[in-house]
């Protein structure tokens, strides 16, 4: 299962629409390995993400924060909750939840969700590869 990886940082692109940087230095911790810090950025500024409409991409990172350090339960909670705000076109966070919920053991869940983000993003040859691994349980 661990061979299921994230698809690219949850970052914004910085060029199309304005980043929080609270979200920036989030990633920055993360990308270093600092998963704790990350997280206590994120607490606490949701006003700051509702008014930027950046929910998403906050607990995304959030997600990714609790996947790093192996707590999957938080993970998925932080993921649901990435996809309840990011919507149908949020296929990165439907994949992301997918991966937590395989990780818990909610292999039909965890499919369900693959094969639903493989049907919302671009087809890439690492969807049909990661279904294959999750559906082989």
């Amino acid at each position: 299962v661990t061979a299921l990886l994230w698809h690219g940082s949850a970052g914004a692109d910085t060029l199309g629409q304005y980043q929080p940087p609270v979200l920036r230095k989030s990633e920055l911790a993360l990308q270093h390995g600092y998963p704790d810090h990350a997280l206590a950025l994120l607490q606490g500024h949701g006003a700051e993400l509702r008014q930027w409409r950046a929910q998403a991409q906050g607990s995304d990172l959030m997600c990714r924060a609790y996947f790093d350090k192996g707590d999957y339960a938080s993970a998925e909670r932080a993921c649901d909750a990435a996809v309840m705000a990011g919507g149908e076109s949020a296929w990165r966070y439907v994949y992301h939840r997918g991966v937590m919920r395989l990780l818990l053991g909610r292999v039909d869940e965890g499919v369900s969700d693959l094969r639903r983000a493989a049907s919302m993003g671009p087809p890439t040859g690492a969807f049909a590869a990661n279904l294959a691994i999750a559906t082989s349980f």
